[in-house]
């Protein structure tokens, strides 16, 4: 898939919403929100940070309320304009964005504290996209993303069954992915979320439902600690990327 198409499929998903219909799947990630929003929004105030693959804003709000210099890049040029409007309706001075190819950014290196991006390593190319963040990044500074992976059957049978929701070039991430990232950070850290949770779905229309998540989470967690390998079975991974090697840039 060219960038253009890339451009044009996200274009068009922010101006129609179309993950909407699917959204019942999406109910069970309240837990892992939670864990990214702790990394990225803690001791943020006076510091530089960049979302890599904005879309309309995503997380660049609440880190510019909370006294980040906050940079924002996508492809999208709707993602882009609904972002800036709504930083503007907050009264966010400190929040700008920018229509960006995230392989070949045009910042000057050391530019950035912290790089964060929720689902857009698993729409570029890696190495391209390890090095680029590497690059940005001040050496104390520190990069969070959240990925979907690519090892569950169950979960790659539904991306099958749904391939309107996603581009042709999608690549959830692998062990080796994972791996790659030494090449780029001397510290690679990974939390790994949504196994047994999957189960909870059962009682979506219920009670129990937000009960059995918060349950079957602390389950998961029990596992990916018990028996390391198989957090690559998991729906979804917490990367926290520190110690950047711009001389691999």
């Amino acid at each position: 898939m060219t960038r253009q198409s890339e451009q044009e499929f996200f274009d068009h998903s922010y101006d129609t919403n179309a993950r909407a219909r699917v959204g019942q799947v999406y109910s069970i990630i309240h837990g892992r929100n939670r864990r990214y929003e702790e990394l990225i929004y803690s001791g943020v105030e006076g510091l530089r940070v960049l979302e890599y693959g904005c879309g309309e804003g995503s997380h660049s709000l609440g880190l510019a309320r909370r006294g980040a210099e906050v940079v924002g890049i996508d492809i999208s040029e709707v993602g882009i304009r609904n972002a800036t409007a709504s930083a503007a309706a907050a009264g966010l001075s400190n929040a700008q964005y920018l229509v960006m190819d995230a392989e070949n950014m045009t910042f000057e290196s050391n530019s950035f504290d912290v790089v964060i991006g929720e689902g857009i390593l698993h729409h570029l190319d890696l190495a391209t996209s390890y090095r680029e963040v590497a690059r940005v990044l001040k050496p104390t500074g520190r990069a969070v993303f959240m990925e979907p992976l690519g090892h569950n059957l169950a979960i790659n049978l539904f991306r099958k069954m749904t391939p309107r929701l996603r581009t042709a070039d999608e690549h959830p991430l692998v062990r080796r992915d994972l791996t790659a990232a030494a090449a780029h950070f001397g510290k690679s850290e990974f939390c790994y979320f949504h196994l047994t949770s999957f189960a909870s779905l059962i009682f979506l229309k219920t009670p129990l439902f937000f009960r059995t998540v918060n349950w079957l989470d602390k389950v998961d967690s029990l596992l990916f600690r018990a028996v390391p390998p198989i957090g690559t079975l998991a729906w979804y991974v917490i990367m926290v990327l520190s110690e950047p090697r711009p001389e691999n840039a």
